[in-house]
């Protein structure tokens, strides 16, 4: 009967403590709580400017849209801080450069793309313009210096 009872009473503290972390972990990393329970993808949540390319629509959100105007391009991974560090400046990029230059993310933990970019080190920003790469940064760039690279290859 003891052995029962501490059983149950350790399973009731672990579900307690489970639940807490989960609860917490989402709140921290902006994720509603409600849609981490569905399995929803933070990307399909998030309300941006800022676009998600994917293997899928590289070639048309990417390739093609540069003949058009400059397209930023950002391979990330979410467990990168230095990429988290980067969100909320692409952000305001994407606010201040809309209509002008188009500002997308990459996965590169579920996007093969990045292995034909050669990228081995991320945060890496690409500036693409008539599907061409036409600069690159590395690291957390301030917003200026994309701004500035991006109306170098405006139209």
């Amino acid at each position: 009967m003891n052995k029962t009872r501490v059983i149950v009473i350790s399973s009731v503290i672990f579900l307690i403590i489970g639940g807490g972390i989960l609860i917490w972990s989402a709140r921290q990393t902006g994720y509603s709580v409600a849609n981490v329970l569905q399995g929803q993808d933070k990307a399909k949540v998030e309300n941006s400017d800022v676009r998600h390319f994917t293997d899928d629509n590289f070639e048309v959100e990417v390739v093609e849209a540069s003949k058009s105007r400059p397209i930023l391009i950002d391979f990330y991974a979410d467990w990168c801080f230095p990429c988290r560090m980067l969100d909320p400046i692409l952000q305001e990029l994407a606010k201040d450069m809309r209509g002008k230059a188009i500002i997308g993310r990459v996965n590169t933990d579920k996007n093969l793309i990045a292995r034909k970019f050669g990228i081995t080190k991320i945060p890496a920003v690409f500036i693409i313009r008539d599907g061409e790469i036409k600069g690159s940064f590395f690291g957390v760039v301030p917003k200026e210096t994309m701004a500035k690279a991006l109306l170098e290859y405006g139209s």
